[in-house]
């Protein structure tokens, strides 16, 4: 029941604020929340459908800290969510509220962050912030996690499950917000927290599913809609002269591309004029910030058509021009992996659900978390009476046990060897437990304490701390454990020990070695799993062949998490970085290897951070070849260029084709830029007054820190 939020004892401010923003009432899980102490600093876990209202509770316990003087913080898994919760929280700025937002730079201590009242952080850069412990962090008042149930992933989780160990050790406010938990009372009760679960949706959500021998879609209602030809063909024109938006979820890329691009000709014929043009205008603002040729002409084609694909393939430009495209009902169909389920927020009235995934070799069944996650975005508020998820491909019994199921308990996957390392290395190097016994209370708080007995969780800790000792990362003193030097800088780099180790001994006995090695052995590392590649297979003779001459690094012995399949793997990775760097273009690049412009921009990304932290790393182990060799070849990463351009690529304005354009030119330093007359700087393509004035600007600033030795330069 909807309840206006004149009945709730808020503060002025908050009530004079939410009526700014048009609200008149509180849904229910809102409702529950306040009353159950979510502004008396009470620790809050809310389990509510996608639409319910979720971030609202949170915005309000943000608020309602900053007006305490104290701080708040909200975290969230995509660096897009984070941006997107920036923008809707810098609401609060007129009423005196400093908003900020970091989402990069993890060796960044984050101390200039004190000066906001509330930061929106993605769950690795506050990960990274809490271990230089800043000085703000005695003045946050809450802490809001979105996405709670990402406990339960296997790459992510123990970093969320460890901030929020870290905030209750520290006695902070707690708002956990998640809409698919099976186990939510287990979470309530590690959190000591009022457990506000609701049913309750703005717009009715109606399961159903697809049975393909009857040819009709059976729907929970008791519905039954026959179905001519296919259920997709059926369900486009449908929406289509029902004047409504489909979002249809496919578990592979290509899949998504594929099926866009066979229902963009169905789409076309229902577009108006004003429409097409309108389209053709959202085209024209996606190739004025587009990075990839090739596919700006593939998905364009298909915008002008009313269709898109979305996944993480896409530059974020292009998902950006998408979302817009969609939530202004331009774009009638969007085809997306599951990715876009993951907080974003393009709810359609008909959601189409492929459940089935092609995974090592094999189709596996997704899980009932992952259905419901999707299933969630159907129902737009304030524009459909109801919403309708489908499923498309699985058998009556099985779409049964979807549509009935509960999502799977959330564990957590801190017991792992590698989880452990990194966190046990971080609570020591960040002194939130440097004893034995504050080790077992730290951890003890962690929800992966609440399915061991204490016991293994000891062995577990035990066998780590010996682990970490025989990488010299921590030693004993007087019955305390305190991080080396190298410790603290791989702690404080936020990389896994296990890479830092890999690095050391690789490069130890070698004296400086080329380009590929590097880039390989960053690779192959534990830290770039997280990137996604596929198809190399066919580079193992290849691979092999440079292995044996010691042009890359050979396949690690005695390390089970690298298998020769990371290693593998790691060397496509290290071949892509190695055309980035020699400044082949970026669609040679994906054509060539089969890639989204995304996942270039993804590998680039992690590639540099992970560069210029084992450039650290050398460095504190005396290793100086290797740490200047490092150090260029992380700028050269970030920005795609060859060696000769790394000065120039340091002046902001000036990227790889700009650069390379200065250097055709003989201008090849700072200083010669300087000395340049403006009229033949103006002259260049790709350079214009304004451009050249900005680029001065920068130049002169980088001047002064290249006579200091500040400035990288080969």
């Amino acid at each position: 029941m909807i309840e206006p939020i004149e009945r709730f004892s808020l503060p002025r401010l908050i009530l004079e604020g939410l009526r700014a923003k048009g609200i008149e009432s509180f849904t229910p899980p809102q409702a529950e929340a306040i009353k159950r102490g979510v502004l008396e600093g009470k620790n809050i876990v809310v389990v509510a459908p996608t639409a319910s209202g979720k971030t609202l509770i949170g915005e309000i316990a943000l608020v309602n800290a900053a007006l305490r003087g104290l701080m708040g913080v909200y975290v969230t898994p995509l660096k897009a969510l984070a941006h997107e919760k920036y923008l809707e929280f810098q609401f609060w700025e007129q009423y005196g509220f400093r908003v900020g937002i970091s989402t990069g730079d993890y060796d960044e201590p984050g101390e200039e962050l004190g000066k906001y009242d509330i930061v929106v952080a993605t769950y690795e850069r506050l990960d990274s912030i809490l271990r230089h412990r800043p000085s703000w962090l005695s003045r946050v008042g809450v802490f809001v996690i979105d996405e709670l149930h990402n406990i339960g992933d296997p790459e992510r989780g123990p970093i969320v499950e460890l901030i929020v160990t870290r905030a209750l050790y520290l006695g902070k406010q707690v708002v956990g917000l998640s809409a698919t938990v099976g186990n939510p009372e287990k979470l309530a009760k590690w959190l000591s927290a009022e457990l506000v679960f609701s049913e309750w949706r703005p717009v009715k959500l109606v399961e159903g599913y697809f049975d393909r021998h009857r040819r009709e879609i059976v729907f929970s209602d008791g519905r039954v809609e026959e179905v001519e030809g296919d259920v997709v063909t059926h369900s486009v024109l449908k929406a289509m002269e029902g004047d409504y938006q489909i979002l249809i979820f496919k578990q592979a890329r290509r899949a998504a591309e594929n099926l866009a691009q066979r229902i963009a000709s169905i789409v076309d014929r229902y577009l108006e004029p004003q429409e097409k043009k309108m389209l053709e205008e959202l085209v024209q603002e996606y190739k004025s910030s587009a990075v990839s040729r090739i596919e700006f002409d593939n998905l364009s084609q298909l915008i002008l058509r009313g269709v898109a694909y979305h996944h993480a393939g896409l530059s974020l430009a292009a998902r950006r021009i998408v979302e817009k495209g969609f939530r202004s009902k331009l774009i009638k169909v969007v085809v997306a992996t599951p990715t876009l389920a993951a907080g974003i927020n393009l709810p359609a009235r008909r959601v189409l659900i492929y459940t089935r995934r092609f995974e090592n070799g094999v189709w596996k069944s997704i899980s009932i978390a992952e259905y419901k996650q999707m299933a969630g975005r159907a129902g737009r508020p304030q524009y459909d009476p109801y919403g309708e998820a489908i499923i498309v491909d699985a058998p009556p019994k099985e779409a049964e046990h979807y549509i009935k199921g509960k999502p799977e308990d959330v564990r957590s996957y801190l017991w792992s060897k590698r989880a452990l390392r990194i966190h046990i290395l971080a609570a020591i190097a960040s002194g939130y437990a440097r004893r034995y016994n504050e080790l077992i209370e730290f951890f003890s708080k962690s929800f992966g304490a609440q399915d061991y007995r204490i016991i293994f969780a000891q062995s577990y800790i035990v066998k780590t701390i010996r682990e970490l000792e025989s990488f010299n990362m921590i030693e004993r003193s007087d019955g305390e454990f305190i991080a080396t030097k190298l410790g603290e800088v791989v702690s404080k780099l936020y990389l896994d020990p296990l890479t830092a180790k890999i690095i050391i001994d690789t490069l130890k006995d070698r004296n400086r070695v080329q380009d590929l090695f590097y880039l390989h052995l960053i690779a192959m590392s534990p830290d770039f799993s997280r990137v996604r590649i596929t198809r190399y297979s066919d580079l193992y003779e290849e691979a092999m062949t440079l292995a044996s001459s010691d042009s890359i690094p050979s396949i690690p012995d005695g390390i089970e998490e690298i298998s020769s399949d990371d290693w593998l793997r790691g060397y496509k990775i290290a071949r892509i970085l190695y055309e980035w760097i020699n400044e082949v273009d970026e669609d040679s690049i994906i054509k060539n290897y089969g890639i989204g412009i995304g996942d270039l921009l993804n590998i680039v990304d992690t590639a540099t951070w992970l560069i210029h932290a084992a450039s650290k790393v050398c460095r504190a182990m005396g290793m100086d070849v290797h740490a200047r060799t490092l150090e260029i070849l992380s700028i050269r990463v970030e920005n795609g260029v060859k060696e000769d351009a790394v000065e120039l690529v340091q002046i902001k304005g000036i990227g790889r084709v700009r650069a390379r354009t200065l250097l055709n030119a003989g201008i090849k330093t700072i200083e010669d830029l300087i000395n340049t007359p403006r009229s033949r700087l103006i002259s260049l393509h790709g350079f214009g007054e304004k451009i050249v004035n900005e680029i001065l600007r920068e130049a002169e600033k980088l001047l002064e820190l290249k006579k200091r030795g500040q400035l990288v330069v080969p």
